[in-house]
């Protein structure tokens, strides 16, 4: 799945039940994220928060992990979903195996976790290329 970034701004949303709905999890006095208004991002897995997708994207071809960003913020360039993902209805994402059913992969990732890391990097490869 390939989405590309519309709004770089979350006060840019023009709707306000979604600029606080997503407030509730990202915490920017201004707004801005790091998002770049044009580029393509592959999706690396969907979470949902009160019901609304979020999308676990890596800003940088060299991110060793990804990070949620609200599904408001892009249009999605290519809708297939990856042949990598399942559902984790524990979860309520859609995400490959070993992070779906193991409820401490991504701290685990995040905290560069060698397995974890090594694991991400092997589905990042297959997902680049859907």
């Amino acid at each position: 799945m390939k989405v590309v970034c519309a709004i770089d701004n979350i006060l840019k949303i023009n709707d306000s039940s979604s600029i606080e709905r997503i407030n509730k999890y990202l915490i920017l006095s201004d707004g801005q994220l790091n998002l770049e208004i044009g580029k393509e991002y592959c999706v690396y897995g969907v979470a949902f928060r009160d019901n609304s997708p979020w999308y676990y994207l890596c800003l940088d071809e060299d991110d060793e992990s990804p990070t949620a960003y609200p599904a408001e913020l892009f249009n999605i360039k290519k809708s297939n979903l990856s042949s990598c993902w399942i559902l984790s209805l524990e979860s309520s994402s859609i995400l490959f195996e070993e992070w779906a059913n193991d409820s401490f992969f991504y701290e685990r990732l995040v905290e560069g976790d060698p397995e974890a890391l090594g694991i991400f990097k092997s589905y990042k490869i297959i997902m680049d290329n859907e």
